[in-house]
């Protein structure tokens, strides 16, 4: 119950009950893992071997800026125009 109390946890008293003995049994198994001897054991960081899946980068020429801007729904000195944000009023 304090465990609960501390995190907030608003459980009825059979939630208690069942949380309590699904604690207990992972603390047992916490001592188990803790009695096993890992001395030869070498420390890993990944399980699975890890692989880049991503795609080379390609270089491409830009597309056309009057092209683009001729597509946009508000152009302004070569640039996209668009409403302002904060602090602006129109």
């Amino acid at each position: 119950m304090k465990v609960a109390r501390l995190a907030r946890l608003h459980l009825t008293d059979a939630e208690v009950d069942r949380m309590t003995n699904q604690l207990a049994g992972m603390l047992e198994h916490f001592r188990d893992v803790d009695a096993l001897d890992l001395s030869n054991v070498e420390p890993l960081s990944q399980p699975i071997p890890l692989s880049n899946v991503l795609r080379e980068d390609v270089e491409t020429p830009p597309l056309d800026r009057d092209e683009v801007l001729a597509s946009a729904p508000a152009a302004q000195d070569g640039r996209f125009r668009v409403p302002p944000i904060v602090g602006f009023e129109e």
